[in-house]
This record gives structure tokens, sequence and C-alpha cells, in this order.
């Protein structure tokens, strides 16, 4: 057991790429078990055949497609056309902007980077605090893994067994939430700032901003509203998603060989995060084997305590675990040994997915290795420390919405209904 459990952690230590410790420390344990080599093909294939993941590509070539081909501008400008001539009205078209956008790409990053593109500059040129604009937009980048198609959400649905559409109705739920949350705290600090509101836009100009984003626009309510209705399953939501953005791009003016850089980035992430899978299948193998998740729990177990206590312990190890992994390697190196013990707790798998989420989202804006915040401060030329100085408050919110969640029974009771 220690032989591959040293060899992971050397391996992360040395900073070698997480699908290759995991698989390193995988295939350790199966030479010392001369497992070799039909375990190993065996292992290998069962991680890459499940039909669910057929909607990670799919969903991430969506989201490279509108990000590249000018849907993020047609979206910020018609939501900025909408409101600019309230009070704080630009912190709230950021906050909508991300929501709008999370609902397409499905990751934290890919969101604050393609709306912090346009929104930041835009945000100082009209008067708002840097630190405050840039951290607006890089903790509400976080909702990109918490809604809907949010592609965490998928890997964590294929590793515990879950439904997928249950977990975009939740992450639906809580994300509302959250989103209302950020408009609040946005609003009022645009408030105190003093920054006078812009012209209100002509009803001309709104019908022409409409029409413009009116094809961004229709993109979740097809994969969303066809997951809900029953039309079709996440997975071939997720190729409709793809299939829609090419032919919007196509509609915008881009090329077919425009396409091809496009498809090629959208390629490389998805292998990625295959390997990620491949990796994390031999590691879940090795810890299995060795009745890792077992011994972990009879010895929980045997400390008495309490599911909420189980679930504070929980999402400290997330946390920390988080300000070192992204969200995924976190989702892939945790749920096989944590899975037995949420099931001995009789904790909501749902529940629970929405809470490691939530700790995620602080982890994507907290040093040292927080993504958003590095990839907020690329696109701003801010220091990293500086953009975390503006998350803070938001920071602070969800973190209060963690611990509202973990404490209080009866939101468990609301997600077993789902």
């Amino acid at each position: 057991m220690f032989s591959f459990l040293t060899t992971f952690a050397v391996g992360l230590a040395s900073g070698m790429p997480i699908a290759f410790a995991l698989g390193l420390c995988g295939l350790v344990y199966l030479l010392v078990q001369d497992a070799m080599p039909a375990t190993l093909a065996s292992q290998l294939f069962s991680a890459l055949s499940t039909p669910s993941l057929l909607a990670i590509p799919f969903f991430i070539l969506a989201a490279e497609v509108m990000s590249r081909t000018g849907a993020t501008t047609r979206l910020i400008h018609f939501i900025d056309v909408l409101i600019r001539h309230t009070r704080g009205g630009l912190p709230v078209v950021a906050v909508f902007a991300t929501v709008m956008f999370s609902s397409i790409s499905g990751s934290s990053v890919a969101t604050a980077a393609a709306v912090g593109t346009i929104l930041i500059p835009e945000m100082v040129k009209r008067g708002y605090d840097r630190t405050f604009s840039v951290g607006l937009i890089a903790s509400a980048g976080g909702l990109g893994i918490l809604l809907p198609p949010s592609v965490p959400l998928v890997i964590y649905g294929i590793v515990t067994e879950t439904s997928i559409a249950t977990l975009f109705t939740a992450g639906a739920i809580v994300g509302i939430i959250l989103t209302a949350l950020l408009t609040v705290v946005a609003y009022g600090y645009s408030r105190a700032s003093g920054v006078p509101p812009q012209p209100k836009a002509s009803s001309r100009e709104r019908l022409a901003a409409f029409k413009s984003a009116f094809g961004v626009l229709m993109s979740p309510v097809i994969v969303l509203g066809g997951i809900y209705s029953g039309y079709f399953t996440p997975m071939e939501a997720a190729a409709i998603s793809s299939v829609y953005a090419i032919f919007l791009a196509l509609c915008y003016g881009v090329s077919v060989k425009g396409l091809l850089p496009i498809l090629t980035s959208s390629a490389k992430m998805s292998s990625i995060i295959m390997m990620i899978l491949a990796g994390a299948q031999l590691f879940g193998y090795a810890i299995t084997s060795e009745r890792i998740p077992h011994v972990l729990f009879d010895g929980i177990m045997a400390m008495n305590l309490s599911s909420t206590e189980f679930l504070v312990g929980v999402m400290l190890l997330f946390f920390l675990i988080g300000m070192a992994l992204e969200v995924i390697s976190v989702i892939l190196i945790t749920m096989p040994i944590l899975m037995p013990m949420i099931m001995g707790f009789d904790i909501d798998p749902v529940f629970f997915g929405m809470l490691l989420i939530l700790n995620m989202e602080i982890a994507v804006i907290t040093p040292p290795i927080g993504l958003n915040l590095f990839a907020i401060s690329a696109i701003s030329k801010v220091p990293v420390m500086r953009v975390f100085k503006g998350c803070l408050p938001f920071v602070l919110l969800l973190f209060l919405m963690l611990v509202f969640m973990t404490f209080v029974p009866q939101v468990q009771d609301m997600f077993r209904l789902l």
C-alpha cells in the first residue's frame, strides 16, 4: 500500500502532470501485485468506455466555439443595453453575463477569461475600482463549475453513479441563489462607489442587441430545456450544443478553416481530461484493491462522529486539497475513497456534490493555485494577490453559503426530493 501512495506523493511533489501521477501510482501497484498486463488493459478500457463521457468533449467544444466566435461580446452587449442606465448596472451585467456564459461553457476558467477580457477594461473605463472589478469577474466565473452544463458535475455523476440530470437541477438551484447573492453584493458596492449610470438605451438599440444575441441566448434554452423536458439526455444535449455552436459560428462569419484551431484546442483539452480519467481509474483500482476506503470508513465510524461532523472534516479536507489541485482532479482522487463513507452516513450524493462544488468555487479564487485568480491576473495585468483581495467579499459569501448548507439539515432533505 505504501509503495503506490509514496509514488503518488512523489509524483505530485515533483510537478508531474496529475494524469501521469495517478497512472504511475496505479501502475506501480499492478507491478507489485504482478497483475500486468491484462488488468492494465481492462482498467484503462473501463475508464474510457462509459457512455456518459461523451458529454465532456462535446461540452468543451461548444464552449470553445462560443468563446472564440464573438458570442460573448454579443451576449454582454445585450445585457448591458438592458440595465446600463441603472446605478451599478455594469457590475450586475458582469454577474448576469458570467451566469449566461456558464450555461454555455461549463467551465469556471473559460467563463472568467471570456467575460473578463471584455468587461474588466470597460468597468475600469466607467470608473469602477480595478480591484473590485477583477475580484467580481473572478468570483462570478466560479459559477461555471456549478451551473449546468458543468463538466465537473458530469464527472462527479460518472464517478459516483449519480444522475447527471439531477445534479444539473441541483446545480441550477444553488447557482440561482448564488447569482442573486452576488448581484446584491455587486449592486450594493456599485451604489456606494458613486459611479454614475450610463444613458438609457433606446428601444431600437435594445431590439438590435436582442437580434444580435438571439442565437447565443437560445443555446442554454435548447440544451437545458431539452434535458429538463425529457427530449434528450445530457449526453445528447452535449452533442446538440456543439453542433449548434458550430452552426452559430458559421452564421457569424467564421470559415471552416477558422474552426480548425478551435477544434484542435478543444481536442487537446478533452484529451487531457480523458488521460486524467484513465489515470484515476488505475488509482481507484489500487486503493479499492487495498480496501483503503473500508479501512478509513471503519476508523471514522469508530470515532462516533455525526454526519455533520463528518461533513465539516471533509469540507476542510476539500478546501486544503483544492488549494493545490483543480476540481476534476479532486473529484477523481477523493470520491472513490469517500463514497462508501457518504453512503455509510446516509448523506445524499447530490447534496454532497453541491457542497464539493461550492468548496471548489472557493478554491478557484484562493491562492496558491486558484485558477481563476491567475486567469484574471493574466488578462488584466493585475497582481494575483490584488485579484484575491478583490475576491475576499465573495469568498466570505461562498463560505457562509457552504456553512449554511452544511449545518441546516433541511437543506439536504430538499435535495433528496430531486
